[in-house]
C-alpha cells in the first residue's frame, strides 16, 4: 500500500495497492487480471474513484503518452477547482500534508475540528 499525490495539483491523491505486480495471491495480481486499480481522491470535493487501467499480462508495461494515463489526466481536469480556497476549507484537509509546506497550522486545525464537531452535533 502506498499513497502519493499529484505534484501540480496536491489536492489530488493516489492510493496504490488495490492490485499488485506479484503472482500471488492471484486474485489481486495485475498480471493475472490484466489490469491494475488505483484509487483517486480529490481532497477539495471528497470525490473518490477507482481507476482500472489495462496492464499486459506478460512483458514490459508501456509508458503512456505524456507520462500520464488518460484517466488520470481527465480526473485532474475535472478537479482543477480554481476557487478551492485554503486547504483547511477542503472536504479532506489532512489527506495530504504536502499542502502545508510550513507545517500544519495548529490554530487553523483547532478551528476546523471545532467546526466539524459543531456540524456533527447539529445534524
Amino acid at each position: 500500500m502506498m499513497d502519493t499525490y499529484e505534484t501540480e495539483q496536491p489536492w489530488i491523491t493516489y492510493h496504490y495497492g488495490l492490485t499488485h505486480d506479484l503472482w500471488r495471491p492471484f486474485w489481486t495480481s495485475t498480471r493475472v487480471l490484466g489490469y491494475c486499480k488505483i484509487g483517486l481522491t480529490c481532497c477539495v470535493c471528497r470525490t473518490q474513484e477507482v481507476a482500472k487501467l489495462r496492464i499486459p499480462r506478460f512483458g514490459p508495461v508501456p509508458e503512456p503518452e505524456g507520462g500520464k494515463h488518460a484517466y488520470r489526466v481527465e480526473f485532474m481536469h475535472q478537479h482543477e477547482h480554481p476557487d478551492r480556497g485554503h486547504p483547511m476549507s477542503w472536504a479532506l484537509p489532512l489527506r495530504n500534508a504536502a499542502v502545508f509546506p510550513d507545517g500544519l497550522p495548529l490554530d487553523l486545525l483547532g478551528m476546523r475540528l471545532e467546526a466539524d464537531i459543531n456540524q456533527n452535533l447539529g445534524e
